[in-house]
C-alpha cells in the first residue's frame, strides 16, 4: 500500500531529484505539480489523490490521480481534455472535482487561469512579425576592409606617379625619345582629347552669348563659322595623335625607357 506520510519524510528529509532549492523558497520539477512549489499540499509523489492541469501542444487537460490506480504505473494519470473556452473549461473542472477537497479545485482553477492567459499570449506573439538574425562574419569583414585600404593606397599611390610622370613629359626632362607602353600612351592621348572637346563647347556658348543683338542669319551663320572650327580643331587633334604614334613607332629603340623611370620615382616616394 501507499503510504503518503512515509514518501513526504523521505522526499522533505532526505533526498528528491525533483527539489530545487533557492535562499527563500524550494521548487519542484515535476510537470505534474500544480503551483510548482515543493510543499506537503502540492507534492504530487506524497499525494495518493491529486489534479492538476497539463498543457500539451496548445491544449489543456486535466490530470488526476487516485488511489484506486496506484498498482498501475501506466493508467496511474487519467486525462480529460478541456474546452478551449474559459468559462466552459471551469465548469468541466466543478464537474470533474466535484467531491474533491476545495484547496485542489482552487489551486486547479488558478492553474487553468495563468495557463490561458499564456497561451493568448503565445498566439500574439507568433502573429505579430518577428526579426530575423543573420550570422555576422566579423572575420571576413576585417580581411575586406584591409584588402580595400591596400588597393586604395597602391590606386592612390600610381595616380600619383602617372599624375608626376606627365607633368615631367610636358616640362620636357627626359629629353625627346621615350619608349611609352601602348596602352597607358593611348589612355594620356585620349584624357587630352577629351579635355580639348571640353573646352571647346564653353567657347562656343559665351561666344553664343555675346550676341544677342544680332539677327537670325548672322546667327546661323556665326554657329557655321564655330562648327566649322571646331572641325578643324578635331581634326589637328587627330594629326597630333597620329605624329605622335609615327614618332613612338621610330623611337621605340631609344635610350630611355618609362618603366625604370617609374621604379627609380617610386623609391623616391
Amino acid at each position: 500500500m501507499q503510504h503518503d506520510d512515509v514518501i513526504w519524510g523521505v522526499i522533505n528529509q532526505r533526498f528528491c531529484s525533483f527539489k530545487a532549492k533557492t535562499q527563500t523558497l524550494t521548487f519542484c520539477r515535476n510537470p505534474y505539480n500544480v503551483t510548482g512549489l515543493c510543499n506537503r499540499t502540492s507534492c504530487p509523489l506524497a499525494n495518493s489523490n491529486y489534479a492538476t492541469i497539463e498543457e500539451t501542444e496548445g491544449r489543456l487537460y486535466l490530470c488526476v490521480k487516485t488511489i484506486e490506480r496506484a498498482h498501475m504505473p501506466k493508467r496511474l494519470w487519467e486525462r480529460t481534455l478541456l474546452s478551449k473556452n474559459y468559462t466552459q473549461a471551469l465548469s468541466q473542472i466543478d464537474s470533474e472535482l466535484e467531491h474533491w477537497p476545495q484547496i485542489v479545485l482552487h489551486k486547479c482553477k488558478q492553474r487553468l487561469t495563468k495557463m490561458t492567459q499564456y497561451l493568448i499570449r503565445k498566439r500574439r506573439l507568433r502573429l505579430k512579425p518577428q526579426p530575423t538574425l543573420e550570422r555576422v562574419h566579423k572575420k571576413v569583414e576585417v580581411r575586406e576592409k584591409r584588402r580595400e585600404a591596400k588597393a586604395e593606397k597602391a590606386a592612390l599611390l600610381d595616380r600619383s606617379i602617372q599624375r608626376e610622370l606627365l607633368a615631367r613629359l610636358k616640362q620636357g626632362t627626359y629629353g625627346d625619345i621615350y619608349n611609352f607602353p601602348m596602352k597607358e600612351y593611348e589612355s594620356a592621348l585620349d584624357e587630352e582629347q577629351a579635355q580639348a572637346e571640353a573646352s571647346g563647347p564653353e567657347e562656343f556658348v559665351e561666344a553664343e552669348s555675346d550676341e544677342d543683338g544680332a539677327e537670325e542669319e548672322e546667327d546661323y551663320e556665326g554657329e557655321m563659322e564655330n562648327i566649322e572650327d571646331y572641325s578643324d580643331a578635331d581634326e589637328e587633334a587627330h594629326d597630333r595623335k597620329r605624329q605622335k604614334r609615327r614618332e613612338y613607332e621610330y623611337e621605340e629603340e631609344g635610350a630611355l625607357t618609362l618603366n625604370t623611370d617609374a621604379v627609380t620615382l617610386a623609391n623616391d616616394w
